[in-house]
C-alpha cells in the first residue's frame, strides 16, 4: 500500500509539474513569433555569479514622476566582460502613489523582469543596454525588443531606437514605452 501510495503522488506530480501551460518562458507553438529566441548571455568566468547582483529596487512616486538607473557586470563573455545597464523614467503621474520598484536582470539572457504587476497612466520610458555580448549570431534585421506575454507569446515594444554592434557587442534599446511591467527583452528572429 505504501508503495501504491508513493508511486500514486509521484504521478500526480510529474502530470502537473509538466504542465506546458504554465511555462512563462516559452512562447506558444503556433504564435507567429515562435521563431524568436532570447539573445543569450556568456557566463561568468571565475567564482563570479551574477545570482549575487542581479535585482535592484527603488521606492518611487508615481504622482511625482522619476528615474529609476542600475547596472551591473561581470567578468566572463568573448570581451573579458559584461555590463548591462537600465533606465525607467516614470512621467508625473504615471501612477498613482508610491511604488517600490523592482528589476530583475537574467542571469542567461538579454532578459529584464519588471515589478510590481502594475499598468501605467502615462508610457514609462526604458533603455537597457549591454556591453560585451557575444552577437556574432544575431541577425541585425530580424533583432527586435519585446515582452513576453502571459500566454507566452511575444509582443513587439514601440521604442525610439534599437542597435547592436558585434565588435564590441553592444545591445541597446532608447526609450521604449512600457505601459506595464512584465518581462522584456532583446530577441533574435530566425528566417
Amino acid at each position: 500500500m505504501k508503495h501504491l501510495l508513493t508511486l500514486s503522488l509521484a504521478s500526480l506530480l510529474f502530470f502537473f509539474g509538466c504542465d506546458q501551460g504554465s511555462e512563462l518562458t516559452s512562447p506558444i507553438s503556433d504564435s507567429p513569433t515562435s521563431k524568436l529566441s532570447w539573445i543569450s548571455l556568456p557566463a561568468p568566468s571565475g567564482d563570479l555569479s551574477v545570482e549575487t547582483i542581479k535585482t535592484k529596487t527603488k521606492a518611487i512616486n508615481g504622482d511625482d514622476g522619476g528615474t529609476f538607473y542600475a547596472a551591473f557586470n561581470y567578468r566572463g563573455g568573448p570581451f573579458g566582460r559584461v555590463r548591462c545597464s537600465s533606465q525607467l523614467v516614470f512621467s508625473p503621474g504615471a501612477f498613482s502613489g508610491v511604488k517600490y520598484i523592482k528589476k530583475t536582470f537574467d542571469s542567461e539572457s538579454t532578459v529584464m523582469t519588471l515589478k510590481p504587476a502594475m499598468q501605467f497612466n502615462a508610457p514609462v520610458k526604458y533603455t537597457l543596454r549591454y556591453l560585451g555580448v557575444d552577437l556574432s549570431d544575431v541577425n541585425p534585421e530580424t533583432l527586435d525588443f519585446v515582452y513576453i506575454a502571459p500566454d507566452g507569446s511575444y509582443q513587439p515594444c514601440e521604442y525610439e531606437s534599437i542597435d547592436m554592434d558585434v565588435a564590441t557587442g553592444l545591445l541597446i534599446v532608447r526609450y521604449a514605452e512600457l505601459d506595464h511591467f512584465s518581462r522584456y527583452g532583446f530577441v533574435n528572429g530566425q528566417e
